[in-house]
């Protein structure tokens, strides 16, 4: 119900453009005082939403070093279905990421700086390999929230840079593999949980050209 729902406010949002919509689901559950366990899963559509294209299913380790600062270990998997001639066929990714995050404030936005090293198997015919360095700066923005921003409504401004820096020509032969810049409104509803609807101009580098895309995402992030 939530998916056909969040399904419904994205394609009105949609133009006649070519575009997407991404269901994202984010969480991060405490062990311990130095370890997490994070987990994401997105769901992605083809353009105009007449089928849902791709499954993105993330997991991984976090140590943190300390209040701000926090190292990860992960795996990912992603699912690309393709039609061709009528036949629908799906295409896995494996990847292995490392990751370091730092959180930090200024004033009372909240800043992120993320980067991650993934290596990534690819399968076409056979399984391709190649490694990508991803880059993330994030601004939360609170506008009609108390005084800790523990509640209520903010802006998200973020962008996330992708380069190849090993094997290129066993993904698209480009050293800038894509470019995501995303801004979102959303509410906190309290310290565990955020929900935000934002639009992100997708730029991916492919061998035949560049191809950009324009993306509804609604997004839940939750931690516990």
């Amino acid at each position: 119900m939530l998916l056909n729902l969040a399904l419904l406010l994205i394609s009105n949002s949609l133009s006649a453009q070519e575009n997407a919509a991404w269901l994202f689901l984010s969480h991060t559950q405490k062990i311990s005082k130095k370890f997490d366990i994070l987990a994401d899963v997105q769901l992605r559509s083809t353009d105009h939403i007449t089928y849902f294209s791709a499954l993105l299913l993330r997991t991984a380790l976090s140590y943190n070093l300390n209040k701000h600062q926090a190292i990860a270990l992960g795996y990912a998997h992603k699912g690309d279905w393709e039609i061709e001639e009528g036949n629908k066929s799906y295409i896995p990714e494996h990847r292995i990421y490392q990751q370091y995050l730092h959180n930090f404030k200024v004033e009372r936005i909240e800043m992120t700086i993320r980067s991650r090293l993934e290596q990534r198997f690819v399968r076409a015919e056979s399984y391709q390999f190649s490694q990508r360095a991803r880059l993330l700066l994030s601004a939360q923005i609170p506008l009609l929230a108390n005084n800790d921003f523990t509640r209520g409504i903010y802006a998200n401004l973020q962008n996330e840079v992708f380069v190849n820096v090993q094997h290129k020509g066993n993904v698209n032969g480009k050293f800038l593999d894509q470019n995501r810049p995303y801004a979102s409104a959303g509410y906190r509803f309290n310290k565990h949980m955020d929900i935000e609807f934002g639009y992100t101009r997708w730029l991916q580098r492919e061998e035949a050209g560049d191809q950009t895309t324009d993306v509804m995402q609604l997004m839940i992030t939750t931690s516990l």
